[in-house]
């Protein structure tokens, strides 16, 4: 897989959409202030601080206008910063906090964590459109667990790499929903840009900088198994 890191940019700031309409409400103020002077009454002319308090005003929103465009310009420096430095995470392996994992060269992993012990666990993972391709059974005990994908649906064919939504349904003795979480682990194939938000691409999943539990050399996979917590 090519890894890219995408850059968005945007063609009109928020600050210089302000600028353009300031600069137009400023001409039709000149406007109007010059048609008033030219037509006013002589013997009860305009009074200056007026006007002057108006141009006060609309000196300060340019004022305002200017500092907001600096931080705009501050932010967008700081994001490519940011994704540059965020580049060598590209090729390494990440963990996260999220239902979705990526089916890399033919394999995928998570760790799921049952909050107390459970009468059945099911796993289901699910592709883009919803369709369910692999259920399996769960362990029964309370703690934490990792499964290991081998890229196969129920009948045995291998499935494409790509993102892939995960489910873990866990049922208590008495027939009550035991809670559960998952952490997904990946391997980083390229660095996004969206706006002001920077995040890894994990085979086809965006995970978010705030997301990433850990971030570790490549390691190689050893198939298909799952493994009871300790």
């Amino acid at each position: 897989m090519v890894d890219e890191v995408s850059s968005a940019t945007q063609t009109q700031t928020q600050s210089g959409a302000a600028k353009t309409t300031l600069a137009s409400d400023f001409d039709a103020f000149l406007l109007l202030l010059t048609t008033q002077l030219k037509h006013q009454d002589p013997l009860s002319p305009i009074e200056p601080t007026e006007f002057t308090n108006q141009l006060v005003q609309f000196a300060s929103v340019e004022q305002q206008i200017a500092t907001n465009s600096n931080l705009e310009n501050l932010l967008l420096i700081q994001n490519a910063s940011l994704a540059s430095a965020v580049v060598g995470f590209i090729g390494t392996e990440v963990e996260a906090q999220t239902n979705r994992v990526p089916l890399q060269d033919g394999n995928a992993s998570f760790t799921y964590t049952l909050a107390n012990n459970a009468k059945n666990t099911a796993i289901i993972i699910t592709d883009g459109s919803g369709t369910v391709v692999k259920t399996d059974t769960g362990e029964l005990g309370a703690g934490s667990h990792e499964y290991v994908w081998d890229g196969t649906d129920n009948d045995g064919n291998p499935v494409d790499d790509g993102p892939y939504s995960v489910s873990v349904a866990a049922v208590g003795v008495e027939g009550e929903q035991i809670s559960t979480s998952m952490v997904m682990k990946g391997r980083v194939s390229g660095v996004s840009m969206n706006g002001n938000a920077t995040t890894l691409d994990v085979g086809g999943v965006n995970v978010g900088l705030d997301e990433i539990l850990s971030i570790s050399e490549p390691t190689t996979s050893s198939g298909n198994e799952e493994t009871p917590a300790t």
